[in-house]
């Protein structure tokens, strides 16, 4: 099993390429809709946890309110480590659990958002990184629902930069082109891995 790690910043074409991905057939992790499934269903030890480490105000009959810990997560560091901590675990596990189960399969790839800002590069055999010019994103970014620019701008620090990305990713997949050309460099991508 070959094992495709999906990373890029915020509004860098990620979800499209994800998607695309999945309609070709391979198995892929969505770290993202782990964490969206942990906030629209919380399970009881996330509602503990959060009760525990000053996320109480968040909470409201065992519903979380998103808007409340965005607001919070860059202003308290504290706060953002300790809410990381355990999305992360969790994330993880699942990831462990969907390899486990794809383990005969040709290919996989694993959507980790901050692969590279949580040192994640041991667990993929490749690393392919979405990547476009920032007035770009930002643009994208301001069409999301309770997005803002200085939200946008807080995200944006808390990420490495392309350049970075540049530097230590096997292929790159650019989305500042026409998505059916983003589409054709992506099936280049997984022919070359396959291949290797």
């Amino acid at each position: 099993m070959c094992i495709v790690g999906l990373t890029g910043g915020v509004a860098s074409g990620k979800s499209f390429v994800l998607s695309y991905v999945k309609n070709l057939n391979i198995p892929v992790h969505d770290s993202d809709a782990v964490v969206k499934e942990l906030y629209t269903k919380p399970n009881k030890s996330f509602l503990t946890y959060l009760q525990k480490n000053g996320f109480k105000n968040v909470i409201k009959e065992k519903k979380i309110i998103k808007k409340i810990i965005k607001e919070e997560f860059f202003l308290n560091k504290f706060k953002k480590k300790k809410l990381e901590q355990f999305l992360h675990k969790e994330v993880g596990l699942k990831r462990k659990k969907f390899l486990k189960t794809n383990k005969k399969k040709q290919v996989v790839f694993l959507d980790i958002p901050l692969l590279f800002e949580k040192k994640l590069e041991s667990e993929c055999d490749f690393i392919c990184s979405t990547i476009a010019p920032i007035k770009i994103r930002e643009k994208r970014a301001l069409k999301r629902m309770g997005m803002t620019k200085v939200y946008f701008e807080l995200v944006l620090k808390n990420q490495v930069r392309d350049a970075y990305r540049r530097k230590n990713s096997h292929y790159l997949i650019k989305t500042n082109q026409k998505k059916s050309q983003t589409c054709i460099d992506v099936d280049k991508i997984i022919k070359d891995i396959i291949s290797k």
